[in-house]
């Protein structure tokens, strides 16, 4: 089996603001193997949401890089896979279409690696709704669940696309102590 390694290489990142350049990271330095769980943990504003973001491929940093598995991250992709704080469920899909969207990216397309017919993809999505205890409403759409439930349909997203890479942005935040 080959080791994931993700190398966080001296990242520095700067925001322009109307009172000059906002220095969000400054010489951030981290690498991760297969099998670590790493936290970062911090005040509000201090910019680990910034990390990940730069990590997920959705902000270039300004100075240094990223690197999964020896190629340079610069831009979003299934590999890293991400649970932001707030769900960022789409609102017209019910909660089996948001997975579903995005196990279609992984599995669904012809030139996937890793290619599942429709009934495996079903299958592997009701699985990850279950996983999460959510596969009650996975014919609701946001609007007809709870922030908590919302939450656990954004993290049954992300486990159904097996990413090498799990990032999470205060995940369990909108969740109550019992799950």
């Amino acid at each position: 089996m080959k080791k994931i390694h993700l190398n966080i290489d001296h990242i520095s990142m700067e925001f322009p603001t109307p009172g000059g350049s906002y220095v969000a990271l400054e010489d951030v330095d981290l690498e991760i193997k297969t099998g670590e769980f790493v936290s970062l943990i911090g005040h509000s504003g201090c910019g680990k949401s910034t990390v990940l973001n730069v990590v997920a491929g959705l902000h270039k940093a300004t100075k240094g890089g990223v690197v999964l598995d020896g190629k340079e991250v610069d831009e979003p992709g299934p590999e890293r896979a991400v649970v932001f704080q707030n769900h960022s469920l789409l609102p017209w899909l019910t909660a089996y279409e948001n997975v579903e969207l995005a196990v279609q990216q992984v599995f669904g397309r012809a030139n996937s690696k890793q290619k599942k017919s429709k009934a495996e993809m079903k299958q592997w999505i009701e699985h990850n709704l279950n996983l999460v205890h959510m596969d009650h409403a996975m014919h609701k759409r946001p609007d007809e669940i709870s922030g908590g439930m919302k939450q656990r349909v954004g993290i049954a997203r992300a486990l159904a696309m097996e990413p090498k890479v799990l990032l999470m942005d205060e995940p369990f935040g909108a969740l109550d102590a019992l799950t």
